[in-house]
């Protein structure tokens, strides 16, 4: 039930030793730097805070190096199986300095490429835009750039294609015969025309044109025919695409620099962790003060490190008023750390509360194993979270949930072979549909521990005595938690006095009525009195006795009965995969047992996945409930923010651990 005990720890060191100490600190993972607290001496004032132009250029490469592999994935998609693992490397490797160069320039050339694909589409639609407006005019011999003159005025224009040109040509006529209009081209939104007229009737046939919907086109800025430029634009155009496309293979020949990238990626990531880190040190002309957290337990290490560096430093075991500032880590093994998921998705427990993992995995893997219970379906969701777990190595609260679902897996099994459970009844069905005998197998297919379908009662009853177990131990913690902290009478009025009020009412229902001619009843009452009304004064004794039976039976009660879930989610799944089961037998009464077979495996297959997918989802979050709302309410006191140290934290490669 440990949390991790923390030292605050703070050291003056040489400027000149800062940048390879804080590589130490990251090597080891051990201290988390925080901002210095509580500096009111003015002397503090004179020291300034470190340049962030190294902590400018570590984002800076990160962004390149993220935005390379993007460009890498959208030009190279990488063809690799689901499950491929991580690659490996050292810690010397992901900090070559040399191979960081070098993949940061291959990382700007990779975006520059990119900008100039952009740059290709944007004039790809500039002329394509311009070949648009030149279709029209494809079938006009004038060049474009034909200019009016002293006597003639030549103008391009559009009207609507629903305006016939014979309506056009004869309100030109009427008014002058020194004027012509012709047709280029039409669509079925406009006609294109060019006009051609004498100067001296240039503003009588403008009204004309005008009443006739005529707008003019400008051209401007283009010479030679329309034929001409468009032929100019597809070769420009042709140009482009060969541009456009041997850009495109620069970026696929570098795809096999990706896992250099990755690296580069990662190598950024651990530079930026460093610089933040640093931002939050202080600074004089010649030496640098850090503040920060470490595990009591890591101070001989640090101590051994920090030999070479001429440093002053000290810890320091966190006051009581500091506890809220204390970050918290918990002590995990094996077995307890995939529960750390679980918690942390509630919320840590404050510095000076208990650790849940250790009491809450017994629990969680058992009520998770007794809601799943069928031995095919636990061995399948073991099966594939430990070839995940084998393959990829996953970090993290996947990583965490991956191990927790394999150890349900295994207690789902375990489980579903004593009650019975293999695809719920599928080996009865199968033995029908073949006309054979259900084999005799102990527990699987005769005498099974429980069976649930049969008899849900005892299943209902044992769940209910395993929610009272989990409340009991909850009580335990608290009363643990009580003592720890001076608050022995506390403890017994407030949590003894219920251990016998169950002792009691437990009593009472095997038919004992008195213990040494002493009613249960009358000795409940009394530690009712004693216990919850001991603050009360006068009337609000019994105020408060009140309350506590209200409050504390009823609430009680209600915990306990949460615990009917346990048996609800078993039955669900064993009767939704039974009517599965039952589903696929019935297509096949009549044909040939091959046929009846292929059908039943069909349903089968599909029935059972659909259930399995629903059970693990709905499994995982209601024993993750009966963990917040009943278990932790006995106990739990929350509020802890994570341990986040100064570490080498990777996302694409894993690290081989070296000694420095």
């Amino acid at each position: 039930m440990a949390i991790v005990k923390m030292k605050r720890v703070r050291l003056f060191g040489m400027r000149s030793d800062r940048e390879e100490l804080l590589k130490l600190l990251q090597h080891m993972g051990c201290v988390e730097i925080d901002e210095p607290s509580e500096l009111t001496d003015p002397a503090w004032r004179k020291l300034s805070r470190p340049d962030e132009r190294a902590l400018n250029e570590a984002r800076d490469d990160g962004a390149a190096a993220q935005s390379a592999l993007a460009v890498l994935k959208k030009y190279a998609p990488v063809k690799g199986g689901l499950l491929t693992p991580r690659p490996e490397i050292t810690e010397k490797e992901l900090f070559d300095d040399a191979a960081y160069a070098a993949s940061l320039e291959t990382a700007r050339t990779l975006i520059g490429a990119e900008q100039k694909i952009a740059s290709i589409h944007a004039e790809m639609s500039k002329k394509r835009s311009q070949k648009m407006t030149l279709a029209p005019w494809l079938g006009m011999d004038l060049p474009l750039e034909t200019p009016s003159t002293r006597d003639m005025v030549l103008s391009l224009g559009t009207i609507s294609a629903k305006t016939p040109l014979e309506e056009l040509t004869s309100a030109l006529a009427a008014v002058t015969d020194l004027a012509q209009v012709t047709e280029i081209s039409a669509d079925q939104n406009s006609r294109y025309l060019l006009f051609v007229c004498h100067r001296s009737m240039e503003e009588r046939t403008a009204v004309t044109l005008r009443d006739n919907g005529f707008t003019p086109t400008s051209l401007r800025g283009w010479t030679g025919t329309a034929k001409e430029n468009d032929q100019r634009l597809d070769r420009e155009l042709a140009e482009l695409d060969r541009e456009l496309e041997e850009t495109k293979a620069s970026i696929v020949a570098r795809k096999d620099r990706r896992g250099a990238l990755e690296r580069c990626a990662d190598r950024a990531e651990q530079d930026l962790k460093r610089e933040e880190a640093k931002s939050r040190l202080l600074d004089t002309a010649s030496t640098f003060f850090l503040e920060g957290w470490m595990p009591a337990e890591s101070v001989a290490g640090l101590s051994r490190a920090l030999e070479p560096f001429a440093c002053a430093w000290e810890t320091q075991d966190p006051v009581k008023e500091e506890y809220e500032k204390v970050p918290v880590k918990l002590k995990s093994n094996l077995i307890t750390e995939p529960l750390t998921t679980i918690t942390e998705m509630y919320s840590l427990p404050a510095y000076d509360g208990v650790d849940p993992n250790p009491l809450m995995m017994p629990f969680y893997v058992f009520f998770f194993g007794f809601m799943f219970a069928d031995l095919a379906y636990g061995l399948i969701l073991a099966g594939a979270c430990a070839l995940i777990q084998i393959r990829t190595k996953p970090k993290g609260g996947f990583g965490q949930l991956v191990r927790l679902m394999i150890m349900c897996g295994l207690s789902s099994a375990t489980i579903g072979f004593l009650t019975g459970g293999f695809f719920s009844d599928a080996i009865s069905r199968v033995c029908g549909i073949l006309g054979t005998a259900t084999p005799q197998i102990p527990f699987l297919t005769v005498h099974p521990v429980l069976d649930v379908m049969n008899d849900p009662m005892t299943a209902l009853i044992l769940s209910l005595i395993i929610g009272m177990i989990q409340i009991l131990t909850g009580m335990a913690v608290k009363f643990y938690m009580l003592c720890r902290d001076g608050q022995f009478w506390d403890a017994v009025w407030d949590v003894g006095t219920w251990w016998v009020i169950f002792a009691g009412i437990g009593l009472a229902a095997a038919g004992i009525g008195s213990v040494g001619g002493v009613p249960v009843v009358l000795v409940i009452g009394l530690l009712m009195l004693l216990g919850q009304g001991r603050n009360g004064k006068g009337f609000g004794r019994v105020t408060a006795i009140v309350g506590a039976i209200y409050n504390g039976a009823t609430g009680y009660f209600g915990d306990v009965l949460s615990y009917s879930r346990l048996m609800v989610m078993m039955l669900a799944g064993s009767v939704i995969g039974q009517v599965f089961n039952i589903l696929g037998a019935m297509p096949g009464q009549g044909l040939p047992k091959p046929a009846a077979l292929i059908i039943f495996f069909i349903v089968f297959a599909i029935g059972h996945a659909f259930n399995m997918a629903l059970n693990v989802i709905g499994t995982y979050v209601h024993t993750s409930r009966l963990q917040y709302l009943e278990f932790f309410k006995q106990f739990y006191k929350e509020g802890g923010r994570p341990f986040r140290p100064l570490d080498i934290d990777t996302k694409y490669v894993d690290i081989i651990k070296e000694e420095k």
